[in-house]
Order: C-alpha cells, then structure tokens, then sequence
C-alpha cells in the first residue's frame, strides 16, 4: 500500500500598519487605508516525513534575507529543510516597500514579525496534517492577459505604449493563457487551490494608495463563494516579466478595482471549470531540489556611463523619473565593483507536478520553454521565488531595450543560464 499525503494549510494577515510606503512605482505611495488585507496562503505536505512548504504571499518581492529567516525558523519549527520551502510574492504593487534601498525606507520592524509569522503560519500548518487527496489540472483564459512590449512603425520597441496608440505596428511577444490548479481535498472536503497564472499585478495603478492583494483577492472571493466555504488560495504568478492586462487595441484604457474584480471572476471561473475535470495527482515522492547560479552582472560600457551621468545632471527631467532612476541604480552597481552574484533556482516535486521557483520578473517566453521541456507531466513555473533580482528578459528583449531591456541588472544571458539551470533540477 502506498504511503498517505497529508497536508495542513494556514492563511494569516500580513498587513503592514498604515502609513508604510507602498512599492512598485515612481511616485510615493504612503498606505491610506485597506481595501482588502494582504494575506500569506501557506501548504505544507508531508509524505513518510519528507515535508515542503508552500507560502505564497500578497507583497511585491520576497528579498533572500526574508526567505533565509523563514527557512531557519521553519528548519527548528517545523522540520522542513531549506531546499524544501519555497517562499514567494505575487508581485502585488498595493503592498510595503521589501527590499532596501527604495526611494522610501522599508518598514524594519514589519520586515522581521514578517519573517516570525511566515515561519510560525508554516509551524501551525505542520501541526494540523490530515490525509489528503491531490487533483490537478489546466485550462486556458486568454481575456485577462497581454504581452506589453510593441514594436513601433518605426522600428523601435515600446512598454505599454498606450491604448489606440497609432504608431504600434504589432506586439512583440507571445503571452501565456494556461491556467494551471492544484486541488487538495481532505475527508472534508475541498481545502486548498494552488492557481498558477502568468500576469502582472499592476492593475490598480499609482493613483492607489490602498493596501489590495490586487486581482487575486477576487479570485479568492469568488471561488470562496461558489465553494460555499474558506479555501486557502496561494497565487502563484507563472513567468511574467513583460505580460501585463492591458489590451492596447481595446477602446479604452483598463485599471482599477473594477478590472481588478473582473479578471479574478474570470480567472476564477475558468478554475471552476478545470476542478470538474481535473486529474488524481500521482504523488509517489516529494522532494525539493535548489542550486546557486553564479551568475554576471550587467556590464556598462564607457559611452553608457556617460549617459547615466548626463541624465542625472538634466534638470529637466525629475528626480522621480524613471531615466533618472534607471540611471542611479546602474551607477550604484558599477560602483559595487562586483561581478558576479549567486542566485538561487529551486525545483520542488510533488511527483507528477513540479514547481520551479524562479527569483526574477522572468520573461513569458522562458515559462513556455520550460512547460514544453520539462520532463514532469505538470509544471507550475513560479517567478518571484525566494529572492528578487529584476527583471530577466530574452537576450533580444535586452539587446532592442523597453523598460525590461533598460532595467535588466544581470547580463544578456541570465535567462537562458536560469532555464537550463532548472531543467537540470527537474532531471
């Protein structure tokens, strides 16, 4: 007889106090109020001992320092071993500052009850395991997602270059309609739905200074709803860097809590239909699996330098604006002196299924390349994992620039070295 699954779920409340700067734009965004609370959704299973937590959280970015805390904490306090937990954010722009650095400070005291309630939400889940059933399964929603990037009339490349814009000759870039859902059932019931989705969480915009888990606050809700009782729903966003939900060939610009709201509903009625045919998950072992990548820093020629320096010193532009930020944060990195960085990828095995933990904006086009490739039938491929280093773009998204192109602080080829990287931890 086959070992049981078991598996516990906790949800908590992350949200900082107000009055904690709010993250993902050029303008500062101190919180006013709550629309709807930032929440961590945490899994943790276990089969014969082997354990792997799953924390996916309502905030921008996870910074390594954070995923460190938890996975020490949660090494003492639960025993899952570090190469099991993956920790990620769902890249909400209605969340606190979390990396250092920032126009604004980030709020340290939040940053470290953070850590102690991460690791205590995976504790208490430890301690809760009932035998559980799996079920997985896919569908595709193509009204809610959008590659951003155009190409120009005039050859040039452009980052959500506006609704009706008449100058976008066409997109630049594929996007990515799975969906893709992990059930867990336990005598009780249906407990826990793991959604994997590629789309930026930028709806609500950088006139919102509200804290929102964005759209998939509403896809908690509604599947909350039509199942008639509390879920714990992780957000897992899919590879993502230059997919967002605008439609610039829409005939008006889309945003907001309204959109917001509408693309959770459809998200989740399309995980509604793929729970009426979704598959038993073979799940004969669990296993998590990471490797440290050293990988090369973005290197800057002399005529670049210059140019950062002469866009700080235009008084023209504003402090605030995004070429003079761009410029500061490629000057402070040359000014590091440093090469290369460790970079951590991670596979986690929950046999047929596999999560691959990427800690980047990865481009759409790595997460499709790593679907085909994978050797796991199933394959949720998680960004924003365990550290944050940026945007990763293709090597010609980095070559024809945009803002992902301009952003990128790794070299040319992260993403491809990060794909190959992952391929190999899936075996």
């Amino acid at each position: 007889m086959s070992a049981a699954l078991r598996a516990g779920f906790v949800t908590i409340d992350i949200t900082p106090p107000l009055g904690v700067y709010l993250a993902g734009h050029f303008n500062p965004r101190p919180a006013s109020g709550l629309h709807d609370p930032l929440t961590a959704q945490v899994i943790v299973l276990d089969l014969e001992g082997q354990r792997v937590a799953l924390i996916g959280c309502d905030l921008i970015v996870i910074p390594g320092e954070l995923t460190a805390l938890v996975r020490e904490l949660a090494l003492a306090g639960a025993g899952v071993a570090p190469e099991n937990l993956m920790l990620w954010a769902t890249h909400t722009h209605a969340g606190p500052i979390m990396n250092q650095g920032w126009s604004e400070p980030r709020d340290e005291e939040y940053f470290h009850v953070l850590a102690q309630a991460l690791a205590g939400a995976v504790a208490a889940a430890a301690g809760n395991l009932r035998e559980v059933s799996a079920r997985v399964g896919w569908g595709t929603e193509s009204r809610v997602a959008y590659n951003r990037r155009y190409r120009l009339k005039d050859g040039s490349i452009r980052t959500n270059p506006g609704v009706g814009n008449p100058d976008i000759q066409r997109v630049d870039g594929p996007a990515d309609d799975a969906v893709g859902a992990l059930f867990l059932s336990d005598a009780e019931g249906l407990q826990a739905v793991l959604v994997n989705f590629a789309c930026h969480l930028d709806v609500l915009g950088n006139g919102n200074f509200l804290f929102s888990a964005d759209y998939p606050y509403y896809l908690r809700e509604t599947l909350e709803a039509a199942f008639g009782r509390k879920l714990v729903i992780p957000f897992a966003n899919g590879a993502c860097g230059n997919i967002n939900h605008i439609n610039v060939f829409a005939d008006k610009r889309q945003g907001g809590y309204d959109h917001a709201r509408t693309m959770g509903m459809m998200l989740a009625g399309e995980v509604l239909k793929i729970e009426g045919r979704a598959q038993p998950l073979a799940v004969g072992e669990i296993r998590g699996q990471s490797r440290l990548l050293d990988l090369p820093r973005r290197p800057y020629s002399e005529a670049e330098l210059a140019e950062f320096a002469a866009l700080l010193a235009n008084d023209k532009i504003a402090e605030r604006a995004y070429p003079k930020v761009r410029a500061r944060t490629h000057l402070a990195q040359h000014a590091r002196g440093v090469a290369t960085e460790p970079v951590e990828v991670q596979v986690l095995k929950l046999g047929d299924l596999a999560l691959c933990g990427i800690p980047a904006e990865y481009f759409v086009e790595y997460g499709l390349q790593l679907r085909e490739r994978s050797s796991s039938a199933h394959t949720f491929v998680v960004e924003l994992a365990n550290d944050y280093i940026g945007y990763v773009p293709t090597p010609e998204a980095f070559d024809e620039g945009g803002y992902e192109g301009t952003s990128a602080r790794f070299a040319r080829d992260t993403g491809p070295t990060m794909a190959d990287a992952v391929l190999g931890l899936l075996g």
